[in-house]
């Protein structure tokens, strides 16, 4: 479907005209704010332009024939500086959308909740076919404390905010959903955020929410945190220096990328390295509260994060339909204290990894025993970990320093009939096979 095309040129327009033709073009965003738009719309800002306050159109394309801000003509990327006000870009309740290559900021003296681009879904019905891709959003003075009241603490922002009011059902939520290719860096908010208004709830409704190609570096909290998604992909993003902006007083705790109340998510060639440690956690990933089904953190690269490569939070705010977590694939090098934060008492399956760590080892688990951990063909390169091999269970790995491999509990002692199903449902047959016949050998040990 073909659609009007409008024109914006922040230095030559005038809005007494019609806004049709770029001699014809609006001068400021005002006179787009008052227009309605229709499938296969065009809203074209002049390259090298300069827009103050918020872009907050009113509108819907369809599935064929999206809605798109874009720009035109030569030169660089047009900008939109929301002047700190909450967005500088806001899609509120409107679907099929595309808003790519601009450049948006949102500075302000102070800190609060404040976007760069902001998509909220509507209240009720299924909001959906938003694309936010090649723009580059820098300067957001958004929320970096923790310590809020609720509603104004660091979770309900970020230089890109995914949201909608109340809470998520199958009825109302948010569907097709690509941030893509976005250059994100320098702000005091999280990079990419994906939620509902309602926090610490395991709703699990939003589809087809996907993250992909985006580079993000020096934020003032965490890298990507996605919620209420069901199968969610996190794809080759990089992550640098998440929480470089932020302090211990404000911003406590944070991770580079993670999800929480989220079904079966997968989380896939990423590179995440510096992850700032702060109180706690400070790990590249995160598998967090309410999650269901298996989390799978695959062909990730990461290095040099304070905390750890790993944080395990799967029992808080538990969900009955955790099946765990499995890393498998990952290159991990001088990742700060251990390969694994804490032990929830969920499986946690560590298959095909290269652990590497240059200087001082890591401990396998910090803040845990490790029981619930299975460590199957990894490469270990350290000497002996800090704290020894602990708790987990070993099979077919490989360790630098001709260490041998730990000896394992037999598999009533050492391994909960729960785990012992979770990598039998998740190994190949031949993998249960010889993870069977090394308990079989080490209950006749012991």
């Amino acid at each position: 479907m073909e659609g009007r095309s409008f024109y914006l040129d922040s230095e030559y327009g005038n809005d007494a005209c019609s806004g049709l033709s770029p001699k014809e073009a609006w001068r400021t965003l005002a006179p787009a704010n008052a227009t309605r738009f229709y499938p296969g719309d065009r809203i074209c800002f002049r390259a090298g332009g300069v827009w103050k306050g918020c872009f907050a159109p009113k509108g819907s394309g369809s599935r064929f024939a999206p809605v798109k801000a874009e720009p035109y003509g030569e030169g660089a990327a047009p900008r939109i500086d929301g002047e700190g006000g909450y967005a500088a870009v806001l899609l509120d309740g409107v679907s099929f959308w595309s808003v790519e290559g601009l450049e948006i900021t949102n500075r302000s003296s102070v800190r609060a909740v404040r976007q760069g681009i902001c998509i909220c879904g509507k209240p009720e019905g299924i909001t959906e076919g938003i694309t936010v891709r090649n723009c580059r959003i820098h300067d957001v003075t958004g929320e970096n404390r923790r310590a809020r009241e609720v509603y104004q603490s660091m979770y309900w922002n970020g230089a890109i905010y995914v949201t909608m009011p109340g809470r998520s059902s199958k009825q109302s939520h948010l569907q097709d959903i690509l941030i893509e290719k976005n250059q994100i860096y320098d702000v005091t908010t999280s990079g990419i955020r994906v939620n509902q208004q309602e926090d610490f709830i395991n709703d699990i409704h939003h589809t087809h929410v996907v993250v992909r190609g985006n580079q993000i570096s020096r934020t003032g909290s965490d890298g990507i945190i996605v919620a209420n998604c069901i199968s969610p992909l996190i794809d080759a993003n990089v992550c640098l220096d998440a929480g470089a902006n932020g302090t211990l007083e404000d911003t406590q705790l944070i991770a580079g990328i993670w999800v929480c109340a989220t079904r079966d998510a997968l989380i896939q060639y990423n590179e995440v390295a510096g992850t700032r440690l702060f109180e706690n956690d400070g790990t590249a990933f995160d598998t967090d509260w309410g999650t269901a089904g298996t989390t799978i953190f695959q062909y990730n690269y990461t290095h040099d994060n304070e905390g750890g490569f790993w944080l395990d939070c799967m029992g808080l705010n538990y969900n009955r339909e955790c099946e765990g977590t499995i890393l498998r694939y990952n290159v991990s090098v001088n990742d700060g204290r251990g390969i694994g934060i804490y032990d929830q008492g969920l499986p946690a399956d560590f298959y095909g990894n290269v652990f590497c760590y240059e200087k001082d080892p890591p401990q396998i688990c910090v803040y845990g025993e490790a029981k619930h951990y299975c460590f199957e063909n990894n490469q270990f390169l350290f000497d002996e970990p800090q704290g020894g091999w602990k708790s987990a269970f070993y099979a077919g790995n490989r360790w630098s320093g001709g260490a041998k491999e730990p000896r394992n509990p037999g598999k009533e002692d050492g391994i909960p009939e729960e785990i012992w199903k979770f990598y039998k449902k998740h190994l190949t047959v031949k993998q249960r096979e010889r993870l069977e016949e090394c308990c079989k050998k080490n209950e006749e040990v012991g």
